[in-house]
């Protein structure tokens, strides 16, 4: 959280009667004091929101000229600046026997730094051989949900381990994590198709962000530390006809078959809107005919003709 710089220049002045009092007058004994303390917001969105605490003695009734054209007879007012500059306060203060008191500060509103978005945090972004919450270790740990299609397979290329989404099988990869609301981020991932296999049904590899307005009603996001630990369904997306509601989906990518066998980084952007929590889907689709019709039949998709193995995921904050 950024500091709000604050200068201070200060005046006092007390107007007193100088003649003597007149004959069976009674002299002002506790003339008034004025003195007032302020505090204003800290974030950007709040730090020329300004609350003034009069501390002024022995007044009945106060009048301020609030340094940008507005005046106040309340006690503590309240204001809201413009925008951050020096903006000098006045407070008078009257008593009874219409002594008054004045007292100025000049307060300078800073316009704080806005904080640095924090890169989200990913369980297994490298798509390590771990284990999971039930079966055997997989690259794919961590990025199962069951509800919505097949998990990836653990393959190996372009030096480590890697998640394959194999031909003709509904295989994906599903994870949420934590975001800043309105926020731009970054995804890269390296990624290579099989050499075009030049079949009718091509394989593409397409890359959705879902929104968590989007999640089932009552869900709350769980964020694992521990791929052994993570669930493999049960998640805030429980079908694919959800992920598929276009009104979910802040960012969806397609990317065909360059034909060629080198590894590529593909890059993307989107923007949080409103959610402080999202979920990223990647899965193989291109083909109506896959080698498992049931399997087909409970998903909708299928990968086409070609494999595609997939590196790691890396999303980064754009600040």
């Amino acid at each position: 959280m950024a500091m709000l710089l604050v200068f201070v220049t200060v005046f006092v002045s007390c107007d007193f009667i100088d003649e003597l009092p007149e004959e069976n007058s009674i002299a002002d004994e506790t003339p008034p004091n004025a003195f007032f303390t302020f505090t204003n917001g800290v974030e950007i969105e709040t730090f020329t929101q300004v609350t003034f605490a009069n501390q002024s003695n022995n007044a009945t009734s106060y009048n301020w000229d609030l340094g940008d054209g507005n005046t106040s007879t309340e006690i503590d007012p309240q204001n809201t600046y413009p925008g951050e500059g020096s903006y000098t306060v006045t407070l008078t203060v009257t008593d009874a026997l219409n002594q008054t008191s004045t007292y100025s500060e000049t307060i300078e509103l800073i316009e704080p730094d806005v904080p640095a978005v924090p890169d989200p945090v990913l369980l297994n972004a490298d798509f390590d051989r771990l284990p999971k919450s039930s079966g055997t270790d997989c690259t794919c740990s961590g990025w199962i949900n069951t509800s919505i299609g097949e998990q990836g397979e653990s393959s190996s290329g372009n030096g480590s381990d890697v998640i394959k989404f194999d031909n003709a099988e509904p295989d994906h990869a599903y994870q949420e994590f934590a975001v800043t609301p309105n926020a731009d981020y970054r995804i890269e991932i390296p990624l290579r198709f099989e050499s075009d296999q030049a079949g009718s049904l091509p394989s593409q590899l397409e890359i959705r962000v879902l929104a968590g307005e989007g999640y089932v009603s009552s869900y709350t996001p769980t964020y694992f530390t521990d791929t052994a630990a993570i669930p493999q369904n049960g998640f805030g997306y429980t079908s694919v006809a959800q992920i598929e509601d276009a009104d979910n989906n802040l960012l969806i990518e397609v990317i065909d078959n360059p034909n060629d066998s080198d590894y590529r980084i593909f890059a993307f952007t989107f923007n949080s809107g409103a959610n402080d929590s999202v979920a990223l889907f990647i899965r193989g689709i291109g083909n109506s005919g896959p080698e498992d019709p049931a399997d087909f039949a409970m998903y909708g998709y299928s990968s086409g003709d070609e494999e595609i193995r997939v590196d790691s995921v890396t999303i980064t904050a754009v600040n």
